[in-house]
């Protein structure tokens, strides 16, 4: 079979791509000009039998698959690439100052938490920001392996670990926090002949994109200090910080990686592998090294750049990959705030659990998928045999949250709460964004924020990672920011579960849904993205917000969150209803005589109305649809209708006429139900001579009154 590229040069352009070889370095390895190589290129001339040759070797290709598109394209020669990698890939350290100043560790490796929840939240809060596109669903694969006998050895020598190795060690004999980390390390792996390794291979991203020492995500990880290199509002991280978590995470300080671009550098795209060591200042063979080292190509000055294009390399220290995006590899992995070591299968179910709580917005709007793998062996790793896989689902873990996420997906969300514990209440919290003094400047914005909130399901068998009685927070990235305790909000409430949907995040989770001022809630974004701190775990009142907004920002913010605040204790206080006769409770302590009480009241998940006519003869006209439990007989329903007063306790007005408009007839002011049914519908009017007030102004709740069973032969 032919192969898919049109003509030799498209096929030469292919090959000398996937070996990242440009046409300068293709005419030096082959003896000839540059210009011979374009012209190869552009299909005016053919090169010679024997230019033919010295191609397909150094590109490592089949010689037929060149000239007449046969396959197979490749010459896998393993031993050859190996060979060339262990001859020029080595570890390059930083030379010390010359001024003698000594720097005893990278800061950036102690700002956070070292905990398992907080690297899972930095490493995909990094690659969901490396998305190609923002429609682009980014996939991360969690995989911990276990290194030992052969591999072990083999893994070593192609990291150049003796070089390595003694770096560590001259660091290791500093007294400070990273030199009794290393000694441990190096102590595990001499003793133990074992080494423990967490990938982390993001899909649909765009790679580690950039020159070796400019601009770009390349340097932003690999090379600088406190560099995020992102630009979007809606980008998660801000201070480039939160990827000192990955050498945190290592025993031996040590992090590889390698990617496959979505945009070439100098023409190459395929198998950038790189690494790098956070040391501190040490000395070997009486020469000195400020710290930190690199794993690649060394150049004439000592410095190491990316290799490029040697898949045996990527395969060899398990880097491998398929797809534009990159694999970290964390040596020496461990749960750095655990007092004990950890099972793999241990430490791979609490990252299942991390990803399902902090990232389950991104998850149900299927913008992120997760999934964690455990590998006993290397040879079980290339075998594709998994001791432990799992998807990450965030219904395992959070159920109610991933409830309300649906419902308001949906569109089924009600104002206020009925009986059903799958009622979903939805509020609109105002977050008044202040006039911002920086680009991109903008006037003062009144952003409509979305509160969701579940009834908590006090009986159920949840899972521990979901907790009563708290508000979590996010914006447009996908990740919870805050997880607010509300317990306690008021005397009577009852336990919930709520979401504060802030920024565009209503868009992110639910696209279809119309909003009605995109730009104040991009204003939104910006504002909370400001005042999260580097642990991104709260809206505070930092420096930058302070600077960057005008005066009172801080007032802002705070009401805000007081509002969100107030809005679940409207939702969850208990309401006193007065149906004339006593509190509802209260007849049912002192009920008199043999009607039945059913043991699950109807409920009213949905009502609107309008007042018609003017003055005291205006009556209400309202719609009400109403769930219930269904029952083997028919049942008589009588709602109820109130006007509210400001203190919360509604005073009962009576119906003028009562209309059946589904699953139902009419009985005078009541309802009858026929068997098996769910749900009906009714609509009603006042009677103004009942009124306390003028209709006009009031305002209305409709509630059921009394379920009782027909009797046979009467209404």
């Amino acid at each position: 079979m032919p192969s898919t590229s049109d003509n030799f040069g498209d096929r030469l352009r292919k090959a000398m791509e996937m070996a990242s070889i440009t046409q300068s370095k293709l005419a030096a390895l082959v003896g000839t000009t540059q210009s011979a190589v374009s012209q190869w290129l552009s299909g005016k001339k053919d090169p010679a039998a024997e230019n033919l040759i010295d191609i397909a070797r150094h590109l490592k290709i089949e010689r037929r698959w060149l000239v007449e598109g046969i396959p197979p394209m490749r010459v896998d020669n393993a031993e050859a690439d190996r060979d060339e990698y262990r001859r020029h890939a080595i570890w390059g350290f930083r030379k010390a100052p010359e001024d003698g100043g000594r720097d005893y560790g990278n800061a950036n490796v102690w700002s956070l938490d070292p905990g398992l929840e907080v690297l899972v939240r930095e490493v995909l809060q990094n690659a969901k920001d490396a998305a190609v596109s923002v429609d682009k669903k980014v996939e991360v694969v969690f995989r911990i392996i276990s290194l030992t006998g052969s591999d072990f050895s083999d893994f070593r020598e192609s990291l150049n670990w003796d070089d390595l190795r003694e770096h560590l060690a001259a660091s290791a004999k500093n007294q400070q926090k990273l030199g009794t980390l290393l000694r441990d390390g190096l102590k595990r792996v001499h003793e133990d002949d074992q080494l423990l390794l967490l990938l982390i291979e993001d899909n649909g991203t765009v790679g580690l994109t950039g020159p070796e020492k400019e601009s770009g995500h390349f340097t932003a990880l690999c090379r600088n200090n406190l560099d995020s290199n992102k630009e979007g509002a809606g980008a998660g991280g801000a201070f480039g910080l939160g990827k000192a978590v990955l050498w945190r995470a290592s025993r031996l300080s040590t992090v590889l990686f390698c990617s496959h671009l979505a945009k070439p550098e100098d023409r190459q795209t395929q198998n950038r592998v790189f690494g790098r060591c956070e040391l501190a200042w040490h000395e070997v063979d009486d020469e000195t090294f400020a710290g930190p080292g690199w794993f690649g190509r060394i150049e004439d000055d000592g410095t190491a750049t990316s290799y490029w294009g040697n898949e045996t390399l990527a395969r060899d220290l398990f880097l491998n990959r398929q797809g534009t995006g990159t694999t970290a590899c964390v040596v020496g992995f461990h749960d750095a705030s655990a007092d004990a070591d950890r099972d793999p299968v241990e430490l791979a179910r609490e990252l299942v659990r991390a990803a399902a709580v902090n990232f389950f917005p991104a998850l149900v709007a299927d913008k992120l998928g997760v999934r964690v793998e455990v590998y006993d062996s290397g040879q079980d790793y290339r075998d594709k045999d998994p001791a432990f896989a799992q998807a990450v689902n965030p219904e395992s873990y959070i159920p109610a949250a991933v409830r309300m996420l649906k419902a308001y997906q949906e569109d089924r969300t009600v104002k206020l709460l009925g009986d059903d514990k799958d009622d979903v209440a939805a509020r609109e919290v105002v977050l008044t964004v202040p006039k911002r003094n920086a680009e991109p400047k903008h006037a003062e914005q009144e952003h409509k924020a979305v509160l969701l909130l579940i009834p908590a399901d006090e009986e159920a068998d949840s899972a521990e990672a979901e907790k009563q009685n708290h508000l979590a927070m996010f914006r447009g990235h996908g990740m919870v920011v805050q997880l607010k305790s509300l317990a306690g909000t008021c005397l009577g409430a009852r336990p919930f579960h709520a979401l504060l949907l802030c920024g565009r995040a209503s868009e992110f989770v639910a696209p279809d849904v119309a909003r009605s001022n995109p730009q104040a809630d991009q204003a939104a974004e910006m504002f909370l993205r400001t005042a999260e701190p580097p642990s991104h775990n709260q809206w505070a009142a930092t420096p930058d917000l302070k600077a960057v907004y005008a005066r009172g920002c801080i007032a802002r913010l705070k009401a805000f969150l007081d509002a969100a605040s107030d809005a679940v204790r409207d939702l969850v206080k208990p309401v006193p209803k007065d149906t004339g006769d006593g509190p509802n409770a209260l007849k049912e302590l002192f009920r008199i005589g043999a009607e039945p009480s059913p043991t699950e009241r109807p409920r009213v998940v949905e009502q609107t109305g309008t007042v018609e006519g003017d003055g005291h003869d205006a009556q209400w006209r309202v719609t009400a649809r109403v769930r219930m439990k269904a029952r083997r007989t028919p049942t008589k329903l009588t709602p109820a209708v109130y006007f509210l007063a400001e203190t919360g306790i509604g005073t009962p007005v009576d119906w003028a006429s009562l209309k059946a408009d589904k699953n139902c007839e009419a009985s005078g002011l009541s309802l009858i139900v026929p068997p098996d049914t769910r749900e009906v519908r009714f609509s009603g009017v006042t009677d103004p001579r009942s009124h306390p007030i003028p209709a006009a102004d009031s305002c209305v709740e409709v509630d059921i009154k009394k379920l009782v069973p027909v009797k046979e032969g009467k209404a």
